[in-house]
């Protein structure tokens, strides 16, 4: 379905003739970490709302890591707030020889919820699995790797509903509206759904992505993934000092950890910081697509933006069909 699917007004007030909501479940992970503001705010605004929530994250930033997981290395949990079923997978001591450190990722620490938290409080598994929000949309092909898809992504694969939610940032005046974006996307699927009945069809899930302009958004809209990454394309550089994208990022960051630095010393130690150095960047423009539909270009309109995902990357079938013509003669 195309065009808006709801103002935030005509959301709630759907709601308010709804049945009441009954208390779901919810294993909640990201990765950008537990102690951010976006998290945090979506336990506290979950649990409000009268949902029974788990929290199981990476003790440290994650970003970018899809789908990793390390095999075979003992991992640390950090459970000082079990008291508050909050959890963080991922070794912190940073005096560890390298090849001993083994960072917690997305999908390690949702597998944590699922496979020890979960069962020991719940008896079952969640109704529901949310990942995130993340700091920064994830859109379009970019959605490969992204940490916080990769937690959304295995759950589905268990056959548990996910949703996987990005925000435009982690500015923490920002957060309580994205946090009640949540509550009102979760609170509309249990109100619509029928008794003994899962919150989305069997191996599938959401993927929400909120605009800069969350609180002066312009409602909701279904669309597609397609390929389109919203501007933010990755992108290999041989001198980040020298990619004016990189630095402005890198400039704001050091402005928001020292705020007695002008922009112009900002950007002096970012530069010295990064010169001659070669990593990964981004720009815009290196791949789009012509679907009307597309959630990259929708939310940079400013819409909160829906699209329906599921766990596996089988091609269509006419694209199988291709391949298979092309390579007809090795099935012989």
């Amino acid at each position: 379905m195309q065009g808006s699917l709801l103002t935030p007004l005509a959301l709630a007030g759907s709601l308010l003739f709804s049945a009441q909501a009954s208390a779901l479940n919810i294993l909640l992970t990201n990765d950008d970490g537990w102690d951010t503001d976006n998290i945090q705010t979506l336990f506290s605004a979950l649990q409000a709302a009268g949902h029974n929530v788990i929290m199981s994250a990476p003790c440290t930033g994650q970003s970018g890591k899809g789908g990793a997981l390390n095999f075979l290395k003992p991992v640390s949990i950090d459970d000082s707030k079990a008291g508050q079923q909050k959890y963080c997978v991922g070794d912190t001591e940073e005096t560890m020889a390298f090849e001993d450190f083994t960072e917690g990722t997305p999908v390690m620490a949702v597998l944590h919820g699922l496979d020890v938290v979960a069962p020991k409080v719940w008896g079952a598994a969640p109704d529901l699995v949310i990942s995130g929000p993340n700091e920064g949309n994830n859109l379009g092909y970019m959605n490969n790797n992204s940490g916080t898809l990769g937690a959304a992504m295995i759950s589905i694969a268990r056959g548990i509903p996910a949703i996987a939610v990005s925000a435009a940032d982690g500015d923490a005046t920002k957060a309580t509206t994205v946090a009640q974006i949540v509550v009102d996307i979760v609170d509309q699927l249990e109100a619509n759904r029928s008794a003994d009945e899962a919150l989305l069809p069997p191996f599938t899930g959401l993927n929400v992505n909120t605009p800069d302009d969350v609180d002066n958004n312009l409602g909701y809209r279904f669309t597609d993934v397609a390929w389109n990454a919203g501007g933010y394309d990755a992108t290999f550089v041989e001198d980040m000092s020298q990619n004016e994208l990189m630095m402005s990022y890198v400039t704001a960051s050091i402005m928001a950890s020292d705020s007695s630095l002008s922009q112009v010393e900002a950007r002096a130690q970012a530069e010295a910081a990064y010169a001659g150095a070669a990593g990964i960047s981004f720009s815009g423009g290196l791949v789009d697509d012509d679907s009307a539909n597309a959630e990259g270009k929708w939310v940079q309109e400013g819409y909160i933006t829906i699209s329906t995902i599921d766990a596996h990357v089988q091609a269509s079938r006419a694209k199988v069909a291709l391949t298979a013509q092309k390579l007809n003669a090795l099935a012989r």
